[in-house]
């Protein structure tokens, strides 16, 4: 058996001159034992610290990532259209990132928001400004008294429309620029539908309507009072005007899901297919049974910027079993 041997030597120095050497000789078969004993360690080691490092960097990469994904999940959804809020992020570099692209969207949105406004209104009072201007022409020309106080009525009313328009336009910009209630107080849903319900009255009994009330006891939702009771005269009066004359009405608070559903039914036409899609959108009206008159439009829009505002939603749809449409109006309860 053939072994090799590892030297090690030092000279030994007397008054600066070399004497001798010392020489240390070891086989390295020891060495070898002691390797081949060490090795195991050395790899577990060694594997240990390859896996460590993989972990942290998986860890890393996750911790960097994660925020770049949702962000870019917002910059999609806002592309797309939907309203969706900035999603948490840390306060890195990302996180600024994300706060500057939150201040761009609402300042592209507010100078979208005031462009679309000034056409829809421009758009909107057209039409009572040429019916207002058309009748002051005409009343400057002789004529009967009776024929002149129908062109002062419609001038009356054309003016009463156009501020119609302007109010319920107001009333909408201040609840859009809201992002969250000034004042939250406990209301009860079914005290606010018997009072809405009970000044609609005259109407109701004007088209001879009747009404099926079926209330839950503990309907109790924090909120807005005012703006909650402006959402459910809309929805009511929208049921009183698209019902036919005899018809009926059914109101039904109900609870579910730590929700409150109050669900308005009517037996008018229903809503077309070509509208399913429109009702909510700002001025878009359908003509009234009857009459074949449109109101401002802007109804509707109201009570779904109510109800987003109170963390809950509106759904509009044609009955199924029966002629007519089914409002549900849902908001959180206390």
């Amino acid at each position: 058996m053939t072994s090799s041997v590892l030297y090690v030597a030092a000279p030994i120095r007397v008054k600066g001159e070399i004497t001798g050497v010392l020489t240390v000789a070891k086989p390295t078969v020891n060495i070898n034992s002691f390797l081949k004993t060490a090795k195991p360690r050395i790899a577990a080691v060694g594997g240990l610290a390859a896996a460590a490092a993989i972990v942290l960097s998986l860890v890393a990469s996750f911790w960097i990532t994660r925020p770049i994904r949702r962000l870019t999940a917002y910059a999609n959804d806002i592309r797309a259209g939907r309203s969706v809020d900035l999603p948490a992020l840390d306060k890195s570099e990302i996180g600024a990132m994300g706060q500057a692209f939150e201040k761009m969207r609402i300042a592209l949105e507010g100078r979208e928001y005031i462009e679309q406004y000034v056409q829809t209104l421009t758009h909107e009072l057209k039409s009572p400004l040429s019916a207002i201007r058309g009748a002051a022409e005409l009343l400057g020309e002789k004529m009967e008294m009776p024929q002149r106080q129908r062109f002062l009525g419609n001038i009356t009313n054309e003016a009463a429309r156009i501020q119609d328009l302007v109010d319920r336009m107001l009333e909408l910009a201040a609840l859009e620029s809201r992002s969250i209630l000034p004042a939250v107080e406990q209301v009860s849903l079914n005290t606010l539908v018997k009072a809405v319900l009970e000044s609609k009255q005259p109407l109701l009994s004007q088209k001879n309507l009747t009404t099926v009330l079926s209330l839950e006891a503990k309907a109790v939702v924090a909120g807005d009072k005012f703006l909650l009771r402006q959402a459910i005269s809309n929805l009511i009066q929208n049921a009183i005007d698209f019902s036919p004359d005899g018809g009926q009405l059914t109101i039904t608070v109900t609870t579910a899901d730590k929700l409150a559903y109050l669900t308005i039914e009517d037996g008018g036409p229903g809503i077309p297919d070509y509208a399913e899609q429109k009702v909510f959108e700002k001025f878009y009206s359908l003509q009234r049974p009857g009459t074949g008159k449109k109101s401002t439009g802007l109804g509707l829009n109201l009570v779904r910027e109510v109800a987003k505002l109170h963390g809950g939603e509106i759904t509009l749809a044609n009955r199924s079993a029966q002629p007519g449409v089914r409002a549900i109006l849902s908001l959180k309860l206390v």
